[in-house]
């Protein structure tokens, strides 16, 4: 048998098919796989192009797809019909979900992920639990875009005189080529609402906090302790008291000190996911044909 096991996420899309016969995995990379920020028809067209270019043309017998943007069930109905081509059996799921059992294989966990957007994913053992992940407007607390929207708003007020002007300005206008408020207005909403471009502008923060600006290290302290609230909460609830992290954010050494300080302050440990979450995908694959893969004996 061939299977698969997807990872679809804001900015790339993994897939891993692993040959029953031969023990061998082959990987493949593709565009974004999050339909809210690419539209269906690119999401889809990334995640096929990565499952033919990791199976090697083959139609795999069973497809695992954990995918960013799975907020709804409206948006489950969307892709399984999309992708239901994707293999014999195609199986669509959320992305923190895959890569939460990457890491426990199974066993109660949570794992937080922090990148263009932001959710937190439990599991109890049975049931599946979520805070956040709902999108740009209706969460992503402590995400790359929330952090990029709350650059531009503060860079608004220093040039209106509400905020004092700090290095944090200028590198912004320089980032986003604008001389002014009408050029900022102009890249914000003329140029259509561009999740993944204020995202970016995370790493403006990180730079400026990095170099000493007070203001930039502000917005990254209580972005990361928001999002460190809510995975506190999380913990108590499950009762688990390790939280895995993943996401570009955490890349942040600020942003992830001051994560990492609230909930030690809470009595839980925050550690970086190393396991691949498209190999989450692949295990969780493994499982619906009642085959169990040891990570460490397969050959990349």
């Amino acid at each position: 048998m061939i299977l698969v096991g997807v990872d679809g996420g804001g900015t790339t899309t993994e897939a891993i098919a692993y040959d029953t016969e031969s023990n061998e995995t082959v990987s493949a990379e593709a565009g974004p796989g999050n339909f809210h920020n690419v539209g269906v028809a690119e999401a889809v067209a990334n995640v096929m192009t990565a499952v033919k270019k990791a199976s090697r043309g083959r139609v795999p017998d069973v497809v695992y797809i954990g995918l960013a943007g799975m907020d709804s069930r409206y948006d489950y109905d969307v892709m399984r019909v999309e992708l239901r081509n994707a293999g014999k059996r195609t199986i669509i799921d959320h992305d923190g979900f895959v890569a939460l059992y990457g890491e426990t294989k199974g066993k109660p966990g949570i794992i937080v992920i922090a990148g263009t957007g932001s959710v937190i994913v439990g599991f109890d053992g049975q049931n599946k639990l979520r805070y956040g992940g709902l999108g740009w407007l209706l969460s992503d607390e402590g995400s790359a875009y929330q952090i990029g929207r709350d650059l531009l708003r503060t860079v608004v007020k220093m040039i209106d005189g509400r905020l004092p002007k700090t290095a944090l300005l200028e590198m912004t206008l320089k980032q986003i080529n604008a001389n002014d408020v009408d050029d900022i207005v102009k890249w914000s909403y003329h140029e259509g609402h561009r999740v993944k471009e204020i995202a970016s502008l995370a790493v403006v923060v990180h730079n400026a906090a990095r170099d000493g600006d007070e203001i930039a290290n502000t917005i990254l302290k209580r972005n990361a302790e928001e999002l460190a609230i809510s995975s506190s909460q999380m913990s108590k609830r499950l009762g688990v008291n390790l939280v895995y992290l993943k996401g570009g954010m955490f890349e942040s050494c600020i942003y992830f000190n001051y994560f990492r300080s609230f909930l030690e302050n809470c009595n839980v440990r925050a550690v970086k996911s190393k396991v691949n979450a498209a190999f989450g995908a692949l295990l969780l694959a493994a499982k619906e044909v009642s085959l169990k893969i040891d990570i460490d004996d397969v050959n990349d």
